[in-house]
């Protein structure tokens, strides 16, 4: 129970907190579902701005479209223009997220951006951080970008492209190695050579983000997909990490802690007016807002059914044998109607559910003391989460075993 206490106290988002609080102690009831969902859904209207600059060929297109999940024929797919460049900034906005914007820069050095009014006419200040892109390698046009980022006190990170190609090219000069060594030591003489390269043009960079733009699951995408996130604002930081869905630890543990934070929404809606008594429990209990939020989880988890069924696909095995190999604890008939009733009546609830009201009592004051079903919803909800974020890290384990090509 020392865990489950500390992850009461942290769960809650206090400035939203307390705008609940005073509304309820100057409206009672009214309205108050709206402002609820109205908080639990603000991540979605929340804009980010991220900008991709580098030279022609570098893969800035194939990555905005990779990010977002979507191909380049799509309706809203970045262009894969390999003989042009983009003479203003484009933006491409997430197709489950239409405040984050992805915006591919003009190349530095064309006639309709030279250096001098370049920071100007791309409106520099309107972006939260910038990637700068190289093909194997960076310019001095790069070079020079990066520093007047570091002059603006601008977030950037350095991102080099196209390994794969450097990594195959290596396994075939080198098929009597290990692959796992080869592999490595290809990445570790990229890697230093790029940060000499950064280091001579006095440049600096905390770490160089080595990519195929083709997969971002690969070499350091995770990784940069993680930072991505977490070098964000608080409310950009919730909204990144629930719109992104890159297939990575670092990225599930960010998904985690931002739904976590909305579960004391939850278990409020869960006892509002709608809540009605269900054999088998002690408290009235509105169902509608549980489920949908436990549905979310899988979603947001990559544990949907249609998410689950590509996964197999793509390592050429059935559900049942994925959902195996990976350890799956998460019976997803519990998250219907009767099987999430269940959790209520067989999680030991009742041994924790005054506890929680109790702890979040000096948060949320009188707008928990009639609501019973607080405490529970709030337990349940934590309980789901654990379990669908060990079967997603699970998976992730096991789709990088299977998906091993070395």
């Amino acid at each position: 129970m020392e865990k489950d206490s500390l992850l009461f106290e942290l769960s809650v988002n206090e400035d939203d907190a307390k705008e609940v609080k005073d509304h309820f102690e100057d409206n009672g009831y009214k309205g108050l579902k709206e402002l609820l969902v109205k908080k639990r859904d603000q991540w979605v209207d929340v804009p980010i701005h991220v900008a991709l600059s580098g030279t022609l060929g570098a893969g800035k297109s194939s990555f905005i479209n990779n990010i977002r999940g979507i191909k380049a024929d799509d309706k809203i797919g970045a262009a894969l223009n390999y003989g042009q460049t983009t003479i203003e900034p484009i933006p491409y906005s997430h197709p489950n997220k239409h405040y984050l914007k992805f915006w591919d820069l003009p190349q530095l050095g064309s006639r309709a951006f030279t250096k001098d009014l370049y920071f100007k006419n791309i409106k520099a200040d309107r972006y939260d951080y910038f990637l700068i892109f190289g093909k194997s390698t960076f310019t001095e046009d790069d070079f020079w970008f990066a520093s007047q980022l570091y002059s603006l006190n601008k977030k950037f990170y350095f991102v080099c492209t196209h390994v794969d190609i450097c990594v195959e090219k290596a396994l075939e000069e080198n098929k009597k190695s290990d692959p796992r060594d080869v592999q490595n030591k290809t990445l570790n003489t990229i890697r230093e050579g790029l940060a000499k390269s950064v280091k001579d043009a006095k440049i600096k960079a905390d770490y160089i983000y080595l990519i195929t733009t083709s997969d971002v699951r690969k070499y350091d995408g995770p990784r940069l997909a993680d930072a991505m996130i977490g070098d964000l604002s608080e409310r950009k930081w919730e909204a990144m990490a629930l719109t992104i869905h890159v297939y990575a630890k670092g990225v599930m543990q960010q998904k985690r802690r931002a739904l976590q934070k909305r579960v004391w929404i939850i278990a409020l809606m869960s006892g509002l007016e709608n809540a009605c008594h269900i054999y088998g429990l002690s408290f009235y209990l509105d169902l509608e807002p549980v489920i949908a939020e436990v549905q979310e989880y899988r979603r947001q988890f990559g544990l949907d059914d249609a998410s689950i069924l590509k996964i197999a696909r793509s390592l050429d095995t059935t559900v049942e044998s994925l959902k195996k190999a990976s350890a799956f604890k998460t019976n997803y008939s519990q998250l219907a109607d009767g099987g999430l009733l269940n959790q209520y009546k067989t999680l030991s609830v009742y041994d924790v559910a005054d506890g929680i009201t109790q702890s979040f009592s000096p948060i949320l004051g009188g707008l928990i003391s009639g609501n019973s079903s607080f405490g529970s919803t709030y337990y349940v909800l934590n309980r789901l989460l654990d379990m669908m974020e060990t079967d997603a890290l699970r998976m992730i384990e096991y789709v990088k075993y299977r998906s091993a090509e070395l």
